[in-house]
């Protein structure tokens, strides 16, 4: 627990379990070595660009894997997650995400393009009456709080939720009657998961394609990841220099990269 008062820039480090489980690329071991090398340089030149007088944390996402799948086989229910990433064992998935739109920057819970529709996913819940509901964690608490309403509209009853890590406040707007956990809880002056920063993941769009499609979190720094302006064009630079070297590594070693999707710019500066 973060001391009162202390706020916290959080880096989550999963670039290699993003690559596999969700993107699908087959990583040798000599590869997510190497991508692995890349975080951490990464991390040493990014730190330069937050404020002294915030914390920094780091969280390798293997290591939050095994806490979640710890914590949530406790209550021996089925376990359905909304992360397929730090989660990869859960008995069941629901596919909710934040969708963004690109012209104005509007946010809204959905489930992810290509996907059926929430209510479509809940019933194919094979029957569960009772879940452990899982994610990697919440900062406002948003997106779990419209899957909690839908579960619950659905008679299906959330027995506990597990998350990786929280903002201290996110637990009271998420459900009053659910018992929250977190492996780690702060206040939180910024979370990122890294994917986000090396332009393999960022602010989903759906356009109706069912295609995957996302603008990269250097398309709108200081508002997506909380970055000085007089940073901005530092931290803009930084993130498209290691996606190249990213890429080029998977390339030179026979990756289908197209499996990442497409950039999209943002266009609501």
């Amino acid at each position: 627990m973060t001391e009162p008062g202390v706020t916290t820039y959080l880096i989550t480090r999963d670039l290699v379990p993003t690559l596999r489980r969700k993107i699908g690329l087959d990583l040798d071991q000599s590869i997510a070595t190497t991508i692995s090398e890349l975080e951490r340089t990464f991390m040493e030149e990014f730190w330069q660009h937050v404020p002294p007088n915030i914390e920094r944390a780091e969280a390798l996402a293997e290591e939050v894997t095994g806490g979640l799948e710890s914590k949530a086989r406790q209550s021996r229910l089925p376990i359905v997650s909304l992360d397929r990433v730090y989660m990869p064992n859960a008995d069941a998935y629901l596919e909710v995400t934040r969708i963004t739109d690109p012209q104005t920057g509007k946010v809204k819970v959905a489930e992810r393009p290509g996907s059926e529709p929430i209510q479509k996913q809940i019933e194919r819940l094979n029957g569960y009456k009772r879940i452990t509901l899982v994610d990697v964690g919440a900062f406002e608490g948003e997106t779990l709080s419209v899957v909690c309403e839908a579960l619950s509209q659905n008679k299906v009853e959330i027995e506990n939720i597990v998350l990786g890590f929280t903002d201290a406040r996110a637990p009271r707007r998420i459900n009053h009657s659910i018992d929250v956990t977190s492996l780690r809880s702060f206040n939180f002056y910024e979370w990122i998961e890294l994917r986000d920063f090396f332009g393999i993941d960022g602010r989903l769009i759906d356009d109706g394609s069912g295609l995957r499609k996302f603008m990269p979190y250097w398309e709108n720094p200081r508002q997506w990841a909380s970055i000085a302006q007089d940073r901005e064009t530092a931290v803009i630079d930084l993130c498209k220099q290691y996606n190249r070297r990213l890429i080029n590594l998977l390339e030179t070693n026979g990756l289908d990269t197209r499996k990442i999707g497409e950039h999209i710019s943002y266009q609501g500066k």
